[in-house]
Order: C-alpha cells, then structure tokens, then sequence
C-alpha cells in the first residue's frame, strides 16, 4: 500500500514539476524573449495564462520557476521549502494587484480557485508521503542556500510594492508629486431651468451632445481627429475684439488610446470609462500612472479634482489658474458608459466664474448618435439661419452637416463661410477647409474665390534676406 502511494505521489509530483518548467519555457517565449524584439510571433496566450494562474504555478517568477521545477524533478529537499514558501506569497501577491489595479481586477472565482490549488498544493507537499520523497534526512536551515533560495522567493514578492513605494518617493521628492492623492470632492448637479440663465445662454446640438454655452460665444474651429473611429474637436470663443474665453471640447474620451493597452485592458477588464478615468485620477500605487498623470495634468500647477454626478450624467472636472487665466478640464459620461465628451474651458479671470463654469456641465445631454441622411437636414437649417443672420446656429447647423458628411464640398464650403461671420476670423482654419473643398471639388468657382479672399487676410510671410 505504502508503495503504491509512494508511485501517485511521485507521478503528481513529476506533473507539477514537469509544468513549472514549461512554464518558465513560455514565459521565456512570449514575455521575456518578445520585450527584446527576439521572438515576433502574436501569441494568444490567454487560455494558458488562466490554467497556470488557476493552477497557483504563476505565482514564481520564471527564475524560480527554473530553479524550484529542476530541483523537484531531480527530488532536491531544498525544493520542497521553495515551493511551500512560494505558495504562502500568495497573499502578497493578490495585495499587489489590489494597489495596482485596484478592486475592479479581482475577480471572485478566480481567486477562490487559486486559493484551493495553493491549499491543495501546501497539503500535498506537507504530507508524509512526499517528505519521504525528498529523503528528509537533514533539517532545514536558513543560513545555507537553499535557505537563501527561500528568503529569495519571500522578497520576490514584495518587489512590485518595494518598486511602488521607490516611485512614489522618487516623484514626490524629484517632481513634487503629491505623496498620497487625495479622493475628489463629489459635486451634484442640476440641469438649470431659471429665466437668468437662460437670457444669459443658448443651447446648441454638436457633435452628438446638446450643451448651454453663452449667447456671445461662436465657433472658431472644427476638426477631425486622426484615428479608426470618425472623431472631433470642436472649438467655441466669445466674439469680438479680444480672446475672453475659449470651450474645446471632443466626441471621445480623452483616454480612449489607454484603453487600447493590453495590459490596462486585461487587469481592468470591463471596467466603465469612467471607472478607468477614476482609477487613473487617484490610484496611488501604479508607477505607470505617475508618467500617464504627469502628461495629462497641467505641468508645475497645483489642480483640484472634482467629481461630478447627475442623475444620467457622470464624470471629473479639473480646475487650476495660470496668471490671469482659469482652466476648467472636464469629461462626462452617460450613465450608461456608452457615449462621452471630454474638454477644456478657459477664460481671463473674472470673464466666466465658478457658477457659470457648473451650469455649462449641468446642461450637458447626450444625444441620439445620427447618421448621413440627416446631413441634408442640417445643411437647410444652416441656410435658413444665415439668412436670418443668427451667426452661432448658422455655425452650428453647418458644422453637424460637415460632421455627418466630411467629405461633401457643399457642406465644407459654408461650414468655412460660416466662420468668417465672426469677429475674430480664423482664417487659417478657413484657408484649409477651402483647400480641402477644392481638393474634392476643383471647379468649385465660390470656394476658389472666398479663398483669394482669405489669403488676401493672412499675414505676409517674412522677406527673405
């Protein structure tokens, strides 16, 4: 019976061992070789990743994995101690991923599975049978190298915390990155009804989101964002004589790019744009954020962070001044993550204010996405209103019908009309949208005109000596 029991223990511990070599093998091939452009082959790693992550065998490094899976093939006692201590890491490793990634990353089955196969594996390598194995004959000691290979694997595993805390020291002491972020402070809005507001306001539809922007702003400029989806950037700025203020804002969120990374895409998994937003805004543990957050945050300024909610409506907004100049970066949500809008108000000091920059956010409303056939809808509205001389509903309604339909030259070409009815006139905006009409459109006899027109208005170019 003994003997019997001495062959099952031998064969499982064969499979266990033979595993955490092929293991170090694959790692060695789609990780480690591929970081130095060795190996190029796309690999779908995932299935296997999951059953050596169910299986607690991804919890060693591949240096251990080599080390600890030879010396169990070859029935080292030593190897033994490394896989228990390898095993009992297990609660430091989940701890890392908690301050990395943040709750959203654990999932509930996978860690109850890997919690029973680090049981499982504890129980079996405690057992008599297997001690007999090993030819425990000699007691375990720290002070010798296999106790070195244990202590090894114990500090293996506070590494990404160690390396956590190194960062935040470094940024804080060398970039004066705030140590610990603070949670942003919730905002509730409303969406504003009063007569006052709406005498001081208008409400315009663009870009698949309706919003009040004040009555004497106009836009000044449209663009398209390279990239696989049709997005845009749109531009608003009081009119007259000098620049009081400025709204951009975009048809995406502005971490769209992010959430293409394999790796934020895996451990967040299918986490909301907002939550990601979120998590970027106050994790204080990923290193990566440190370099993300010190490219989208205002360099050398000191911003608060707000959080702002509504019933159907949610998102962030970022406020910090330079000199005379107040910045209000925000993003909104729909409640159900499926559209978003992200974007920037600035204005000289005491132009637009707190309650001004609120009631714009709290009349945000996301609209039903349209498609090309309503580009001729807009395109008649634009017409009707640059009759009725209405300057920013002209804009607006010709914009909507560039948007929906970005390669008509009709639609171009009075979109860049519509600009030049404001003061002031961007006509290096103009310029390149009648470019772009004449490249559709080469005999388009009022585009090749305005254009004459707008050049005439550009500033001359320096002699040269």
């Amino acid at each position: 019976m003994e003997a019997t029991n001495g062959k099952k223990e031998m064969i499982v511990l064969r499979i266990y061992s033979v595993l955490m070599l092929i293991y170090s093998v694959f790692d060695i091939l789609t990780v480690i070789l591929p970081r130095f452009q060795i190996v190029t082959i796309k690999w779908n790693i995932d299935p296997i990743n999951n059953f050596f992550a169910f299986t607690g065998i991804s919890l060693y490094s591949t240096p251990i994995n080599m080390i600890v899976g030879y010396g169990l093939l070859r029935r080292r006692f030593w190897a033994r101690y490394g896989v228990i201590a390898a095993m009992l890491t297990f609660p430091v490793q989940i701890l890392t991923q908690f301050l990395w990634w943040g709750a959203q990353s654990l999932k509930d089955y996978a860690l109850v599975i890997q919690f029973l196969f680090v049981i499982l594996t504890l129980l079996y390598f405690s057992r008599r049978p297997v001690k007999a194995l090993f030819g425990e004959t000699r007691s375990f000691r720290f002070i010798s190298w296999h106790g070195l290979l244990v202590v090894l694997i114990i500090l293996i595993s506070f590494s990404w915390i160690i390396f956590a805390l190194y960062w935040k020291v470094h940024a804080a002491w060398r970039f004066g990155y705030p140590f610990f972020i603070n949670r942003p402070q919730v905002v509730t809005l409303e969406i504003p009804k009063s007569s006052e507001v709406l005498e001081k306001y208008r409400k315009i539809e663009l870009l698949n989101v309706s919003l009040l922007v004040p009555r004497e702003f106009g836009i000044r400029r449209l663009d398209r964002i390279e990239g696989k989806n049709q997005k845009w950037l749109v531009s608003l700025q009081n009119q007259g004589v000098s620049t009081k203020a400025y709204i951009n804002f975009r048809s995406d969120s502005i971490y769209d790019d992010l959430l293409t990374d394999e790796t934020f895409r895996k451990m967040l998994g299918s986490s909301s744009k907002f939550n990601f937003e979120k998590y970027i805004l106050t994790n204080n543990w990923n290193p990566r954020l440190v370099v993300i957050r010190s490219l989208i945050s205002p360099k050398g300024e000191a911003f608060e962070t707000k959080e702002i909610h509504r019933n159907d409506l949610k998102g962030f907004l970022k406020e910090w001044q330079k000199g005379d100049a107040l910045f209000r970066e925000f993003s909104a949500y729909n409640r159900e993550d499926t559209q978003s809008i992200a974007g920037i108000i600035t204005s000289i000091k005491g132009y637009l204010d707190e309650h001004d920059v609120i009631t714009i956010l709290s009349s945000i409303e996301f609209l039903k996405p349209e498609d090309a056939s309503k580009s001729e809808d807009h395109y008649r509205n634009g017409l009707k209103f640059y009759k009725k001389g209405d300057v920013l509903q002209t804009q607006v309604e010709f914009a909507n019908a560039y948007c929906l339909s970005p390669e008509n030259p009709d639609y171009i070409f009075m979109f860049a009309k519509s600009l030049l009815l404001k003061d002031p006139k961007n006509y290096d905006h103009a310029k390149n949208l009648l470019n772009n009409v004449l490249r559709l459109k080469p005999d388009h006899k009022d585009a090749r005109k305005l254009l004459k027109e707008v050049e005439s208005n550009l500033p001359k170019p320096p002699k040269s000596k």
